[in-house]
């Protein structure tokens, strides 16, 4: 190495520390300002999808190496449609299908007062009425909301949620705990920076112990994957794994995904792993076009009678008491009247 080059090296050295330079590396997050943005931006998410609405081209497939039979694959088109509190998923299964045997369009929706099933076994036939259930607690509300809402809430609420599952009400649970916060610079151009999320929730009621999340902070901290675990005991556990993927350039204020990939794989003793995968692409998105109408029975043809909740059954209990002691005091007060007009009638008293 010749002495021009030995002294042309520092400045070499300098040049690259200067570029290196201008682009100053983020301090570390902290819980809290993890919090505080990620309020934010839900709070943002939720105002806009009081009213919203999806449609996707989805598959499924079950597998369950224990039992080959049972092994399925569904495709169908799902419009969802979501106001406030209340959703509605009407899906169109593909001929082919083996759930095509059983009915061809199925419609599932759940609100804070009822929630209902309807299919038909043909596309030109009417629609039938599965079931209607009436809700009356919040406990019953909320587990008809994540029954009704569960495989269609993944690509709705993607961005949001882990699995149909909002991150806000994980993120609140009383044993959340932080293990791991930290940036992921862009590894691609135009990926835009990353941040990864390593929880622990200890003895919580749903079971879940333990997740990984990465979100996109440029995108309004939307769920970009997730892994977390079910663990509902010493040999039975769950865990379920995710990605969405947006465009580049997005239409709306709020990130919507392009495509959804979702898997379930559920562990058990003595059985090998039984595993369920979702996938959607999204083909149209909109907001503020949900009529209060589709939550009804008579938006599909049928009418809105059981959507009446039937009166309490100690109302009835109590009607009948009082019709029972108003027919026993009209017995009474004839029976008196009887004797009365017989006490007149004697032959004493002629």
């Amino acid at each position: 190495m010749t002495f021009w080059s030995l002294a042309f090296m520092p400045s070499l050295i300098l040049s690259a520390r200067e570029q290196h330079s201008e682009v100053p590396e983020k301090p570390p997050l902290s819980e809290s300002e993890f919090r505080t943005q990620y309020a934010h931006a839900m709070k943002k998410f939720k105002d806009a999808y009081r009213n919203i609405e999806c449609r996707a081209e989805c598959q499924s497939l079950f597998d369950d190496p224990n039992d080959p039979s049972r092994k399925k694959r569904y495709d169908y088109s799902a419009h969802v449609l979501a106001r406030e509190n209340s959703i509605v998923a009407i899906l169109d299964y593909a001929s082919e299908t083996p759930l095509a045997g059983i009915y061809s369009n199925e419609v599932v929706c759940a609100t804070p007062d009822y929630a209902f099933e309807l299919d038909k076994n043909e596309p030109s036939h009417p629609y039938l009425l599965s079931s209607v259930t009436h809700i009356s607690t919040d406990n019953l509300r909320t587990r008809l909301r994540t029954i009704m809402g569960h495989h269609k809430d993944w690509y709705l609420y993607a961005a949001g949620s882990l699995d149909g599952c909002l991150f806000e009400i994980i993120l609140e649970k009383p044993s959340f705990k932080v293990v791991k916060l930290e940036r992921i610079p862009a590894t691609t151009e135009g990926a835009g920076n990353r941040v990864a999320l390593d929880f622990r929730l200890t003895n919580d009621p749903w079971f879940i112990s333990s997740g990984h999340i990465v979100f996109a902070p440029d995108l309004d901290w939307a769920v970009l994957e997730y892994h977390y675990r079910y663990e509902y005991s010493d040999t039975d556990y769950a865990t379920y794994t995710g990605r969405n993927t947006y465009a580049s350039t997005q239409k709306h204020e709020i990130p919507v995904p392009d495509k959804c990939e979702h898997e379930q794989t559920h562990y058990h003793a003595d059985m090998l792993p039984i595993s369920e995968t979702y996938s959607a692409n999204l083909s149209s998105f909109s907001f503020g076009t949900v009529d209060d109408s589709v939550f009804l029975l008579s938006n599909y043809g049928l009418p809105d009678t059981p959507l009446t909740a039937p009166r309490p059954a100690t109302n009835n209990l109590m009607q009948w008491f009082l019709i029972g002691n108003g027919i026993l005091l009209a017995l009474i007060v004839f029976y008196v009247m009887i004797q009365r007009f017989r006490t007149v009638r004697t032959p004493e008293n002629l």
